[in-house]
C-alpha cells in the first residue's frame, strides 16, 4: 500500500477487495459489471491492472486499465457516493495515468457515457479528446459511448499538463502520486 499525502492510500486491487468494489459499483452505476468480472480480471487477465484508493480504512475509489501494446485502455473508474465531489476521481485517474506510464504505454483510451458530464470534464482536464462514438454501447438503455483518447502521453504538452495536475493534487494534500517503483498488481 502506498501512502498518498496524509489521507489516502493506493494499492493494487486484491481478491478480498472485490465485495467492497462491487458495492460501490452497484450504488453508482446503472449497469454494474457482472459479479464474477473482477475476479476474472484479477486472476485471468494478464493485461489487467486494477487499483483501490483507500480513505479512513475503506475503499473510496477504484479504477482499472488494460495495458495492451502501446495503449492503456481505462476499463472502469468509480468513486464511492459519500466521497464524490472531493477530488478522489481526479486522484484515481491520475494514478491510472501513472500506471500507463509505468506500463510503457504511448496512448490512453476510454469510453464514457455522453450523459456523464462530470467524468467527461475530468478526462478533458487531462487533455483527452472525443475521437469516436459507439452507437448503442451501453446495454441498459442503448446509450452511445463517447470514445476518448489522450495525445501521445510522452509528448511535452501532455506531460506538462499531467505534471501540473499531479503538482496541484500534491498541494491539495493528495500527493505525491506513486512512481514506477510502487507494487505491481
Amino acid at each position: 500500500m502506498i501512502l498518498i499525502g496524509e489521507r489516502l492510500q493506493l494499492s493494487p486491487m486484491q481478491l478480498g477487495d472485490i465485495g467492497e468494489v462491487r458495492a460501490i459499483e452497484i450504488d453508482v452505476f446503472p449497469t454494474p459489471w457482472p459479479s464474477n468480472a473482477y475476479h476474472r480480471e484479477l486472476t485471468s487477465n494478464r493485461s489487467a491492472h486494477y487499483l483501490c484508493l483507500w480513505r479512513n480504512g475503506v475503499i473510496a475509489a477504484y479504477g482499472g486499465l488494460w495495458g495492451v501494446g502501446e495503449e492503456a485502455h481505462v476499463t472502469t473508474i468509480g468513486v464511492r457516493r459519500l466521497d464524490q465531489g472531493k477530488g478522489l476521481g481526479r486522484v484515481m485517474f491520475a494514478a491510472l495515468v501513472t500506471r500507463a506510464y509505468d506500463l510503457g504505454a504511448n496512448f490512453i483510451s476510454l469510453e464514457v457515457r455522453p450523459t456523464n458530464e462530470v467524468a467527461i470534464h475530468l478526462y478533458e482536464s487531462f487533455g483527452f479528446k472525443v475521437m469516436a462514438r459507439r452507437r448503442g454501447y451501453y446495454t441498459d438503455n442503448g446509450e452511445d459511448a463517447m470514445v476518448m483518447w489522450s495525445d501521445l502521453i510522452h509528448a511535452p504538452a501532455f506531460k506538462a499538463r499531467f505534471l501540473s495536475i499531479a503538482g496541484a493534487l500534491e498541494v491539495e494534500g493528495f500527493g505525491p502520486l506513486p512512481s514506477a517503483e510502487w507494487p505491481r498488481s
